[in-house]
């Protein structure tokens, strides 16, 4: 009896996991790169005498810088691994492409908010910057989700909190600049909380 052959279907036009991934790492470098240069422009104004003073001047920029770096770290670590779980499933998931593209997007903008909150920090930059870090976790979480439906995995629950904590801080940061960026503090907490309850359930 002659065996049958089992039909697989085509597979998707566009590139393959492996080279979305190396995409994805270029861009993530050169945004984190880019987000210093503001940083480098404003030290030819540093007067080594009261260099204490610069910096307080100029606190605004550090933080933002600091605080994007950081940001763009934490999504591109999330970001990899729902990739990472998609090539341990070896299947092909329908409408990452664009997600994935609307995700590199956001992550190449984010240095331009961070340079204008940097400059100016007030009631209309502080939404524009933490509300690019709200699409930016938004779609991070839309990733999390495609990927782990189509891996048959828990959804992660974390990672809408995280987007939550965005969305609230955009909304505070309307009223008052300062205490909008304060609150992101909130995320560190979301961390800490997230590992406890995943070392728990790991033990259990």
């Amino acid at each position: 009896m002659a065996s049958r052959s089992v039909a697989r279907p085509p597979a998707p036009d566009g590139p393959g996991l492996e080279r979305l991934i190396m995409l994805t790492d270029a861009v993530v470098a050169i945004a984190m790169t880019i987000l210093v240069l503001p940083v480098v422009d404003v030290a030819r104004e540093v007067d080594t005498a009261r260099l204490g003073g610069f910096l307080g001047d100029n606190s605004d920029l550090l933080w933002s810088f600091a605080i994007s770096f950081v940001v763009i770290y934490v999504f591109w670590a999330a970001h990899a691994g729902a990739l990472r779980r998609l090539a341990e499933g070896d299947t092909q998931v329908a409408g990452l492409g664009l997600l994935n593209l609307l995700w590199l997007l956001v992550i190449a903008f984010l240095p331009f908010p961070t340079a204008v909150v940097g400059h100016q920090l007030d009631t209309r930059s502080a939404p524009f910057y933490i509300g690019t870090m709200l699409v930016l976790s938004a779609l991070t979480s839309a990733i999390g989700l495609l990927v782990d439906r189509h891996t048959g995995r828990p959804g992660q629950v974390w990672a809408w909190v995280t987007t939550a904590v965005f969305g609230a801080c955009t909304v505070i940061s309307l009223f008052d600049a300062d205490l909008g960026l304060l609150a992101l503090l909130a995320l560190l907490v979301l961390r800490l909380l997230e590992r406890r309850a995943v070392g728990a359930r790991t033990a259990g």
